[in-house]
């Protein structure tokens, strides 16, 4: 799968050059000097090693970026241009109606659509997929999908088969971003897939044989190595340019680069910022985006005594400089978070700010809580790629008095570890964020609201009062505001450490050409297409 980089003209290097001395603002890249041409294979180095191609049990964006091409949802997004919110478009569905109060929304199917199984896309495919996940009498029936998928579904009310190209969903109260939700879930991703591989490899067979109705059909996946799609000849919608994609997770960061480097891949996710300056230089073009709605965080363990105090939780926070982070860990290449409404979120307001940096007020705060410099102490987990930016706290939390150990696991792994908390840890990480404001919502059920609907923390009735007054609310004229108010108030509570969100986040290869950052956290991968070689 190896291959040896192509021998570059100067003119044609010259130009990608260019390209990237442009810091790469339009946020897309092309291959120079080439017109776009079908066939070719496209090779991707990912900075994780992905989780399972289901999509109502997969979850990390790196995953999704890989399960678009095989599953489909009932609308999508058109990702072509870097800048601005991407439109909600047609997809599995050709247009669809909303009940004025923002409960009922009606969605007519694309007919003559067929999974890549040969099997018909219809109504009843639909309603096989939602049930899953909604219908406990249901045969097929998945409570691991249902805990999934709750994050969007949880208020839907009943599932309507009008008829054969006819579907219905009623929540049970507004649901104003539902359509923003559907193709924008790297967790609880409503991609549609067939009912028949399910019946005939099982729930947990589904993952290693899925079919959707995707441009791409599933070849292979070698776990830690490579996972392989390849064009699907059946595909009702547009040609894509690429015969095949390979997708190959490489956790370490120079050693990413320098598959790059080498040729060996074509693309690269999360580069590392001492990185860019040399790829830039190499020829690689960097798109610039500071719309994309990716939030780095971190979660609070509140079952560690020191954290279950708000004043220490804000001492936390005040002791972090996110902007001297955004600086020296990243070299500028992201931008400080200091609220959990991302930016590229609709409701985005970048004056917006929890709690300042201050490290003498967070000492005074460790004080009034009654703890001695050095007495409060806990762990900080992260995943390898995390690992600088929690040694950066650590630092950080020694120079007000909190001593915290980092310790940090390849992602699979990070997984397993940060779902089993033990009372001495502290600090997680978090990667995730939305375009659409009900982010908030979901941040604060992933976070803070335990599974039986109960408060892990000591989260005010305020905040919870806000919140559910934005989430139940059917005025599009008021959504920001009421987000923004709820966004607030959480911020007082202290449960949640926002930290910071990139702007440099892909390389890629003098070869590719029609590749588009856009303003969210995949891409479109059905016109990229790759040079002779």
């Amino acid at each position: 799968m190896s291959r040896p980089r192509p021998a570059w003209s100067a003119v044609v290097l010259a130009a990608v050059l260019l390209l990237a001395g442009c810091g790469g603002a339009s946020g897309a890249a092309v291959a120079a000097g080439q017109a776009p041409r079908d066939g070719g294979t496209l090779i991707i180095g990912q900075y994780q090693e992905v989780t399972q191609f289901d999509p109502n049990r997969q979850y990390s964006w790196e995953t999704w970026r890989i399960d678009r091409n095989i599953y489909e949802t009932l609308v999508d997004e058109d990702l072509s241009s870097p800048t601005g919110v991407p439109k909600i478009v047609p997809k599995l569905a050709t247009s669809w109606t909303v009940s004025p109060d923002a409960t009922t929304y009606t969605f007519e199917l694309r007919q003559g659509v067929r999974f890549s199984d040969g099997t018909p896309f219809d109504a009843r495919a639909v309603e096989f997929n939602v049930r899953r996940f909604t219908d406990p009498t249901f045969e097929y029936y998945d409570e691991v999908s249902a805990t999934t998928m709750k994050l969007v579904y949880g208020d839907l009310a009943a599932f309507t088969v009008i008829d054969d190209h006819t579907v219905q969903y009623t929540f049970a109260h507004p649901f104003l971003d539902f359509l923003r939700q559907i193709p924008n879930s790297g967790n609880a991703a409503s991609g549609i897939f067939s009912p028949e591989a399910l019946k005939t490899y099982g729930q947990d067979g589904l993952a290693d044989h899925p079919v959707g109705t995707g441009p791409y059909v599933f070849a292979e996946r070698v776990r830690g190595d490579h996972t392989t799609l390849e064009r699907n000849p059946d595909y009702w919608g547009p040609r894509p340019r690429l015969d095949r994609v390979i997708f190959k997770p490489i956790g370490d960061d120079q050693s990413r680069v320098a598959a790059l480097q080498s040729g060996e891949v074509d693309l690269i996710s999360r580069v590392p910022p001492d990185s860019v300056q040399t790829l830039e230089q190499g020829g690689f073009a960097l798109p610039e985006n500071r719309g994309v709605p990716q939030i780095i965080y971190y979660q609070y363990n509140f079952a560690n005594p020191y954290l279950q105090d708000k004043r220490v939780r804000q001492a936390v926070i005040q002791a972090v400089d996110r902007t001297q982070l955004a600086e020296r860990i990243y070299k500028g290449h992201a931008s400080p978070a200091t609220s959990i409404i991302n930016q590229g979120n609709e409701a985005y307001d970048p004056a917006a700010v929890d709690h300042p940096y201050d490290p003498e007020a967070a000492k005074r705060l460790i004080a009034e809580a009654g703890y001695q410099p050095g007495e409060v102490r806990f762990t900080i987990l992260a995943d390898t790629t995390g690992q600088p930016t929690a040694e950066y706290l650590q630092q950080s939390l020694k120079a007000v008095g909190i001593e915290a150990s980092v310790e940090s696991y390849e992602w699979i792994t990070y997984g397993t570890r940060s779902a089993n908390l033990l009372p001495t840890d502290g600090l997680r990480l978090g990667e995730w964020g939305y375009i659409a404001p009900n982010w908030v919502e979901i941040a604060y059920s992933q976070t803070v609201v335990n599974r039986d609907g109960g408060q892990y923390s000591d989260t005010s009735a305020a905040t919870r009062a806000a919140i559910e007054a934005a989430a139940t609310n059917a005025d599009p004229s008021r959504s920001t505001e009421l987000w923004q108010a709820a966004a607030q108030a959480w911020a007082a509570d202290a449960t949640i450490f926002p930290l910071l969100s990139f702007n440099r986040y892909y390389a890629v290869s003098p070869r590719v050409g029609g590749f588009v950052w856009p303003q969210q956290d995949h891409y479109d991968l059905s016109q990229v297409w790759v040079a002779d070689d």
